[in-house]
């Protein structure tokens, strides 16, 4: 893997399949672009209606994917294209994804506001493969990037990051560098191994305002 060049990922983004989301198929491929990202996963709360409507792209990589709401809390499923129930069990949501040749990443652990799994639903035997470390969207931002990080080292997991974007503009402010060959295949490995680092900012106040307008409007 040493030629290969790292790809720019954005591991969590909602569409408008998402009911609490703006974001058209047609911005999401815009701002990602803008934002220089060779890639992005599309996740949308409990429906992968997005990521089955998305259109081929040249040059953009698009991997399909969900965010499961569990009864212990949210975890993105990365290369899912079987719908996953809502308000599963976390075994059972997580052994089904795994069924579905996904992996399983755990969305913005220890984030406030959040739906997210606790520390621990992690010591009950769930078989997690990678820690969402950085969460642009996350609140507060830095205190729920260190402690994730800490939580990614005990457990010994690969690190991802995400915008977790509900408006096109905040797309890619948080990413992964992933090295992988640019095909959905081998991130989705590449990640699991572990080949990935997490890089990303905390989504400004005036766009979290933004988000929160939208949300009141839907």
């Amino acid at each position: 893997m040493g030629n290969i060049l790292p790809l720019k990922i954005d591991l969590h983004v909602h569409t408008c399949y998402s009911k609490d989301a703006t974001t058209t198929l047609k911005d999401l491929i815009l701002y990602s672009r803008k934002r220089g990202l060779d890639g992005v996963a599309i996740t949308d709360h409990d429906t992968i209606e997005g990521a089955q409507r998305a259109p081929e792209t040249d040059g953009l990589i698009l991997i399909p994917g969900i965010e499961v709401t569990t009864a212990s809390g949210h975890i993105l499923g990365l290369n899912v294209t079987a719908p996953i129930p809502k308000g599963l069990g976390l075994d059972e949501a997580v052994e089904r994804i795994h069924e579905a040749d996904g992996i399983v990443i755990a969305a913005h652990p220890s984030a406030f506001l959040k739906n997210s799994l606790r520390p621990g639903a992690f010591g009950k035997g769930a078989r997690i493969d990678a820690i969402e470390v950085i969460n642009s969207s996350a609140f507060p931002f830095f205190l729920s990037t260190r402690t994730n990080s800490r939580l990614a080292f005990r457990l010994k997991l690969p690190q991802t990051a995400g915008s977790d974007s509900h408006i096109p503009e905040t797309i890619g402010w948080a990413y992964t560098m992933i090295d992988a060959d640019p095909n959905v295949e081998n991130i989705i490995n590449a990640t699991k191994k572990g080949l990935s680092v997490p890089y990303g900012k905390s989504i400004p106040w005036r766009l979290r305002l933004k988000k929160l307008w939208q949300k009141r409007e839907m």
